[in-house]
């Protein structure tokens, strides 16, 4: 008896101290708890909304997401495709599913590996929200700790709400709006079973399982889904055999979050530094709606025809109107699988599209389009610079050479001009990246320069002379709708004498009339230059009729040879095709 009190005894000792270090424990790990009131706060974050010039939206960034959808607006597929694959018992438990904890242990134990988790959909919010993605004792105390909090404060509906509008998706989409309308081109209200069960799918390895990187890997994740729907009592095998399996993916490549994305970045130099506090911030730009749907429309047409040719390059475009307003853009193939923007932001050499700055200056200092040069095999020190295949064609025009874009006149030229000059001319006309004076190569084209600087100073050309100054926003307004900013358009002037720029239009007339730039010609007047960078890294051309500028630059990365593409190949007929589109 008296062995018996002393165990007693000494247990509710041991269980005692037990409970102070776990009282202690908890208000450790509750210390730096977060605070549940960030969860509302985020409704609070700043929203700025980027516009076509007619008002349409064309993007909005902050605040929460920007399809943020609401529960009555799930379908009860998609709900159940959830449910039973990431927590059955989600309604049931109380936000930490003991069961589901049992449960995975005995599988994977079984398994020998991980093969089950037993986090909850309320733990995975808690996680996803406040929690660092750290694997430690502390963090998965407070990821609990959390679960329990959420499901004291909220709703399982506006937990499982919270979820979806916050989970990642695959291929840089966060929430479920964002998720329908970027895979199926849907509202997520609209999606249909098996869609609702890929989505659900993507939930395991978003990156890995996204239709975009695998479609057959994310096919297959979806039958599992709906398997799991199935032991879960939410379909029987009859509804999965009657499911049509053929899904429409949208195909939207979204180049124009490319021009929404450089929007954002520039807006805060437009308006007062008191103003970035404020809660909305609606920008109205110049992207064009019509146009750029057009553009998107050609653009992707054309990367389907020329998929083998291009193999992995990129194709950047930019389209201008003359007073220097961003009409089109695209900084690459596909904003969802890269959303580095090359049409602003990659500097590469723009070959004989740059010679435009180079005869431009000689016109300025006399010369003449009909002034007579000898096409001939040169060198200058060591440098020896070579035509295209190496022909030469002996006497000819400074017309003709500018047309059949002959390196050794265009460096002849250059000799005879200062190269000063020459750099103040580019200068004048928009190219703000930095000139060798000193290198003899600039003649060709070897200084880094972007597409949207370079088809900015053609600009000026188009534009008879006139600078301008490139331009995407228009107007910056409020919440309260209070201007914030509004451009105003003020002339640069002339910078550009008429005779030179009658000489600079006649000779970039002929590139496309008789020269390299033939397959841009799609009648009328049009006007350009093609340019192709060493061992065919960068292929380009930039041109104009009588109401757009259009630049169109095709490349690697890597910086890597393309498949040999020129500037008079694809990049030409990508002009022509545009140009028939929008005009």
């Amino acid at each position: 008896m008296g062995f018996l009190r002393f165990i007693l005894k000494w247990s509710l000792v041991f269980l005692a101290w037990i409970s102070i270090l776990i009282i202690i424990a908890l208000f450790y790990y509750l210390s730096d708890l977060p605070s549940l009131d960030q969860l509302d706060a985020e409704s609070d974050k700043q929203i700025v909304e980027v516009n076509y010039s007619n008002g349409e939206r064309i993007a909005s960034f902050g605040g929460l997401y920007e399809s943020e959808v609401k529960y009555y607006e799930l379908p009860q597929h998609l709900i159940d495709a959830v449910v039973a694959t990431e927590d059955r018992r989600f309604f049931s438990h109380f936000g930490v599913d003991i069961i589901g904890i049992a449960r995975a242990f005995y599988v994977n134990h079984k398994a020998g590996k991980i093969v089950q988790g037993g986090s909850t959909i309320t733990q995975q919010l808690a996680k996803m929200l406040f929690l660092t993605p750290d694997r430690n004792l502390k963090r998965k105390v407070q990821e609990i700790l959390l679960a329990l909090q959420l499901e004291h404060r909220f709703t399982k509906e506006k937990i499982l709400t919270f979820y979806l509008n916050r989970a990642y998706f695959g291929s840089g989409n966060y929430g479920i709006g964002n998720a329908a309308k970027f895979y199926f081109g849907k509202d997520v209200s609209q999606i249909n079973l098996n869609e609702a069960a890929m989505i659900a799918g993507l939930l395991k390895a978003p990156s890995k399982l996204s239709p975009k990187n695998n479609q057959e890997l994310a096919e297959d994740r979806a039958n599992v889904v709906l398997s799991n729907m199935i032991n879960a009592g939410f379909l029987n095998e009859k509804n999965v055999a009657e499911i049509d399996k053929a899904v429409s993916y949208n195909n939207d490549r979204q180049q124009r979050l490319y021009f929404a994305d450089y929007v954002r970045s520039q807006f805060a130099d437009f308006i007062q530094k008191s103003s970035l506090r404020d809660k909305v911030i609606s920008i109205n730009t110049t992207l064009d709606q019509r146009i750029q749907k057009e553009l998107e429309n050609v653009l992707n047409q054309f990367i389907e025809i020329n998929a083998k040719k291009l193999d992995k390059s990129q194709v950047a475009v930019v389209i201008m109107d003359h007073e220097g307003a961003v009409l089109g853009f695209s900084g690459g193939v596909d904003y969802q699988k890269s959303q580095f923007n090359r049409a602003i932001y990659a500097k590469r050499q723009p070959g004989s599209s740059f010679k435009t700055f180079i005869y431009l200056n000689a016109f300025e200092n006399g010369f003449k389009p009909d002034d007579i040069f000898e096409d001939k095999k040169i060198s200058l020190g060591t440098w020896v610079p070579d035509n295209y295949e190496s022909s030469y064609f002996g006497n000819v025009t400074l017309k003709t050479a500018f047309a059949k874009s002959l390196n050794s006149v265009a460096v002849q030229l250059s000799q005879k001009l200062d190269k000063k000059s020459i750099i103040n001319t580019a200068s004048r006309l928009g190219i703000i990246s930095d000139i060798d004076k000193d290198d003899p190569t600039i003649a060709l084209g070897t200084t880094l320069v972007s597409l949207y600087e370079l088809t900015s100073a053609y600009v000026t050309i188009a534009n008879d002379g006139y600078a301008v100054i490139p331009h995407s926003i228009v107007k910056i307004m409020n919440n309260d709708e209070k201007l914030l900013y509004e451009r105003e358009t003020s002339g640069l002037g002339q910078v550009i004498s008429e005779q030179a720029e009658q000489s600079i239009k006649e000779v970039l007339l002929s590139v496309v009339k008789e020269g390299t730039g033939k397959n841009a010609d799609i009648g009328g007047d049009i006007y350009g230059k093609t340019g192709t960078s060493q061992n065919f890294r960068d292929a380009w051309f930039v041109g104009f009729n009588d109401d757009y500028v259009v630049g169109v630059w095709i490349g690697n990365d890597n910086n890597s040879p393309t498949n040999k593409i020129t500037g008079g190949s694809l990049p030409a007929a990508l002009f022509g095709k545009i140009l028939q589109k929008i005009d």
